[in-house]
């Protein structure tokens, strides 16, 4: 038998429980480097001021069922202007398909992958419900863009994912 152990032979089994605490020890510095880092590189809050968001839901609801009732809808598209920045354009209709003028509307992008200053974009009406903004953005890609629409004492806000080039 070549594997058997022999009496009084120089191998002991010694070494074999020293083998799972080392074991046990490479697991738990593991973890410990990944809980560092999971709890040190993202909060975990997703909007600024939750509590203050939670306590006016009602408030919220309201405001949606509000701009639910007017009935405005747009559609929304992205370019590359002439200068090399993203050219916006937005079609805004009334519930009856009607173009809606005159309207006044304050947006924001926002790049929701890092943490840069939010960029205002201007809207210019372009006639038959039909507003253009031009914008130069730092960095192609995705961006949020959050946009607030005002005629005669009503207001629609909105957000929109678009990517940018």
């Amino acid at each position: 038998m070549p594997f058997a152990v022999q009496a009084g032979s120089s191998r002991s089994g010694r070494w074999i429980p020293w083998l799972f605490v080392a074991g046990f020890l490479v697991v738990i510095a593991v973890n410990a480097v990944l809980i560092v880092t999971a709890t040190s590189s993202f909060s975990g809050l997703v909007v600024s001021q939750p509590y203050k968001k939670g306590v006016e839901y009602n408030q919220t609801r309201a405001q949606i069922e509000a701009q639910e009732q007017l009935g405005w809808r747009y559609s929304f598209g992205t370019a590359t202007d002439a200068q090399g920045g993203a050219l916006l354009t937005m079609q805004w209709m009334d519930r009856a398909g009607s173009a809606l003028d005159r309207l006044t509307i304050e947006a924001e992008l926002q790049r929701p992958v890092e943490n840069l200053p939010s960029l205002p974009v201007t809207f210019q009406s372009a006639g038959n419900g039909r507003y253009v903004a031009s914008v130069k953005v730092p960095k192609t890609g995705v961006w949020d863009l959050h946009l607030e629409a005002r005629q005669d004492g009503a207001q629609f806000v909105a957000a929109e994912r678009v990517i940018l080039p």
